[in-house]
């Protein structure tokens, strides 16, 4: 970990107990997760055995995953928000589905080669100064033939002047936590260089929660669905990528 990322495990310990009300309630918020619940679905729709999730939050991905029957561990960084995603997972009645929690960086995991089935990483790699080690790790613990989920901030976007705002700062808008939006060809490339192929993009256009206050969602919504899909998907502030490994 960087010194920069080095504020970002106390952030969101200290986030963790908030996150799930000061992001999902909203009208904008309950878009946001609406809309990435949907692609997530759909990306993971044949996925089965032992998955791997980093970074996973509150658990508002890993429940619907344990719901289709697999079976995972979770890694996070934050021992804040491991304990809630544990309190979460075992809300929703999953607690026996899940074979681990483990606390550690994605630059390291904790994890044997080709351990499991499939990995997915979600709102994770805005936040990382090398993603390039974190695909290579992720590509690592899976086995050959298997695919891994990861999404990442789009620089080259509908949202470029805070894309670069964001880059020039370090740090997300109204947030002191290290943050990056990447160009695509970068990832591209980090991509292939961990020893994968890109299955498929998908495009997703948010709502950050500095923007909410003014009133953005019907706009947003028109750019999300143009950004979906075709010529326009290049623009999307969010690039969700089903990679798998060779």
């Amino acid at each position: 970990m960087s010194i920069r990322e080095e504020a970002n495990p106390g952030f969101y310990d200290a986030d963790s107990t908030i996150y799930d009300q000061q992001r999902w309630v909203s009208r904008s918020g309950v878009f946001t997760n609406e809309t990435q619940q949907a692609i997530v679905a759909k990306m993971t729709a044949d996925w089965g055995g032992e998955g791997l999730e980093i970074g996973p939050g509150t658990a508002r991905f890993t429940v619907p995953l344990l719901r289709k029957g697999l079976k995972m561990t979770v890694c996070d960084i934050s021992s804040g928000m491991l304990d809630v995603a544990r309190r979460n997972i075992e809300g929703a009645g999953f607690g026996k589905h899940v074979k681990a929690y483990r606390e550690g960086s994605i630059y390291e995991l904790p994890f044997e080669d080709e351990e499991f089935s499939h990995s997915i990483c979600l709102n994770v790699f805005n936040h990382l100064e090398d993603p390039g080690q974190a695909l290579s790790e992720m590509a690592r613990v899976i086995k050959s033939g298997s695919t891994l989920l990861f999404n990442y901030a789009n620089l080259c976007s509908w949202y470029f002047p805070a894309a670069m705002r964001i880059n020039s700062r370090g740090s997300a808008v109204g947030q002191e936590v290290y943050s990056t939006w990447e160009r695509p060809g970068v990832m591209e490339r980090h991509i292939r260089k961990a020893g994968l192929d890109l299955v498929t993009r998908t495009g997703h256009v948010h709502v950050p929660r500095e923007l909410e206050k003014f009133k953005l969602l019907p706009v947003v919504k028109v750019l999300d669905r143009l950004s979906r899909r075709g010529p326009l998907s290049s623009l999307a502030a969010v690039h969700f990528c089903l990679c798998r490994k060779r």
